[in-house]
């Protein structure tokens, strides 16, 4: 995957582990993928939205921010600002830090006086179990608890200049939905889902190339197998009469031999 030559300001203000292994500084694989097509700004605190002349707001199940954190990111969308937000009911994200801890993740999303504001309240059910979700476009994402409205993953809303994307969960962007080997977070061989690819879509960057095709459900396997059993046992028939041609061919006195036929004889 080749970076973007043009990259926008991209801020990122989140309470998951996408900066640090909850031990040390490292980039999460999701992080990685962004950098090339954005210039990533991790920070605390909105109010260097304007300074830093940020153009895009990654704002994934952050923590508690103060009333006038919310209203600092209100005006900043307001003026024309873009923001991705990642609210979690139910946030699934695999911890080795002990419950209570700060620098874990919240299990709940508490942006619901921004939400509100902004006529983006939850709604809808909440999925319990881990579900492989198609786009109608066929580019897959996996999601885990997530809030879905009807049949709508993300909602879309204008606010005053700028603009919200609101998904109901933030466990997409752990790597283990999307990534099969994490040494290979650019390769998009290697992925199992097409989340990096959307995220970007949905921040605006530049698209990720790529044609990947997914196996939906139990048919596309039994259809994918039954080919794949055609192709070998085509294969097998032919190596066979080749095998059998060889044999023939090697036998004397059968034509083939010496450039003669059966029955010829010398002198």
């Amino acid at each position: 995957m080749q970076p973007a030559t043009d990259r926008p300001k991209l801020a990122v203000i989140t309470g998951l582990p996408l900066f640090w292994s909850e031990s040390r500084p490292q980039d999460a694989p999701i992080v990685t993928v962004l950098r090339t097509r954005f210039t990533v700004i991790a920070m605390d605190d909105p109010s260097q939205l304007k300074p830093l002349r940020a153009q895009r707001l990654l704002l994934a199940q952050p923590r508690a921010l103060t009333p006038a954190q919310l209203v600092t990111i209100d005006g900043w969308v307001r003026d024309g600002g873009t923001a991705l937000v990642l609210a979690d009911p139910l946030l699934r994200w695999p911890s080795d830090l002990p419950l209570g801890d700060r620098r874990r993740a919240p299990s709940v999303s508490l942006l619901g006086p921004l939400l509100d504001h902004w006529g983006l309240a939850p709604s809808g059910v909440m999925e319990e179990t881990e579900v492989r979700h198609f786009l109608p476009d066929g580019q897959l994402i996996t999601l885990s608890g997530a809030q879905r409205s009807s049949d709508a993953l993300l909602r879309r809303q204008r606010i005053g200049k700028g603009a919200v994307l609101l998904l109901g969960d933030a466990d997409p962007l752990d790597d283990r939905l999307w990534l099969a080997d994490p040494v290979y977070p650019l390769d998009p061989r290697h992925w199992v889902a097409d989340t990096p690819a959307l995220v970007v879509q949905w921040l605006g960057g530049a698209s990720i190339p790529g044609d990947r095709r997914w196996m939906r459900d139990a048919q596309d396997v039994t259809r994918a197998f039954r080919w794949a059993l055609l192709g070998g046992t085509i294969w097998a028939i032919m190596g066979a009469m080749l095998l059998g041609r060889e044999r023939l061919g090697s036998i004397p006195g059968t034509k083939g031999e010496d450039g003669g036929g059966k029955g010829n004889k010398s002198g």
